[in-house]
């Protein structure tokens, strides 16, 4: 690895950021507490092609074709990364985020303990949503860890990449990564139907596919995690309807209302010192289930507000 990248890999750590920046002919930015902090390191194009030469693992498949096709892969390095490298203007950029050492339990990032009681009570369909850099996979990687302490279980990951390395003295855990050895999400999820999982940890639901996948995994009584972009359940219900077509929005409300198990809304905010996390939950009480199955979602902020008490929770800010 060039020596320049690891000092700023190095830097990245010890200034607390969680992006690096990295774009042929401009000076290295840092997220730090969610603002960009520029660096006076001006990077070149013998950098950016060392960086791609390291960065392009042989017999690695990308999910999206051509040319100029951006890639997605994990390393380490004092640490561990994910890399997203793209072109700009024909110019050769990466985006790497930088991956805690270590998988906090959910009480440290201020969740719950209840969200992995109800996977392991109830299994279904439990879905973290939030948008980039709202934490998901820590969130992700916190439930799967303490699922596997509490249960003895086969949990298998579909993950592009594999960022956190989860390791465990109980049960089973199967890490599977996009690229190299699955082609796209919802074949993976067909995949691991057939690999005698309890849970499917899946890192992203993308697309009409996915989500058919995960929610049918669902219906056949395997535990299903995943993430989704978006903010407040009421606006990802009707963002996942809307991926089907209008014959099908009945019966996949259906299906939604009978297997969904929660959906944890998620959102960092930042201080000079901390970032902090606040959230929404939505447990899929008998109110909600009939809520979903009629498509009223404009009614769950009222849910929400009458059910505090049972566990459920809104937002402290606004959305």
């Amino acid at each position: 690895m060039d020596r320049c990248l690891k000092t700023v890999l190095e830097k990245s750590r010890r200034i607390g950021a969680s992006d690096i920046l990295l774009r042929e002919g401009h000076k290295i930015c840092y997220r730090v507490r969610g603002r960009l902090v520029e660096d006076d390191l001006l990077l070149t194009r013998d950098f950016m092609e060392s960086l791609y030469s390291s960065f392009r693992m042989p017999g690695y498949v990308s999910e999206y074709l051509g040319p100029m096709a951006s890639c997605d892969l994990a390393f380490e390095y004092k640490g561990r990364y994910r890399a997203n490298l793209f072109t700009a203007e024909g110019r050769k950029c990466a985006v790497l985020r930088v991956v805690s050492e270590e998988i906090r339990t959910l009480s440290e990032l201020g969740l719950p303990g209840i969200l992995v009681e109800e996977v392991i009570r109830k299994k279904g369909l439990s879905l973290v949503i939030g948008r980039t850099g709202a934490g998901k996979t820590t969130t992700l990687a916190s439930l799967t860890r303490e699922i596997l302490q509490r249960e003895n279980a086969h949990v298998i990951t579909l993950e592009d990449p594999i960022e956190y390395r989860i390791r465990t003295d109980r049960g089973c855990i199967t890490q599977r990564e996009l690229g190299t050895d699955f082609v796209t999400f919802d074949e993976g999820i067909t995949q691991a139907l057939r690999q005698s999982p309890d849970y499917i940890v899946i890192g992203e639901i993308r697309n009409i596919t996915a989500l058919r996948a995960a929610i049918s995994a669902a219906e056949a009584g395997h535990g299903i995690l995943g993430t989704i972009h978006s903010l407040g359940a009421g606006k990802t219900l009707t963002r996942m309807l809307s991926m089907f077509p209008e014959g099908e929005k009945e019966f996949i409300r259906y299906q939604l209302s009978a297997s969904l198990n929660f959906l944890l809304s998620q959102k960092l905010t930042y201080s000079q010192e901390e970032a902090s996390l606040d959230y929404e939950l939505v447990l899929n009480s008998p109110a909600v289930e009939n809520t979903i199955r009629e498509g009223r979602f404009n009614q769950l902020d009222n849910i929400l507000l009458l059910s505090e008490r049972h566990g459920m929770r809104r937002f402290q800010g606004s959305p």
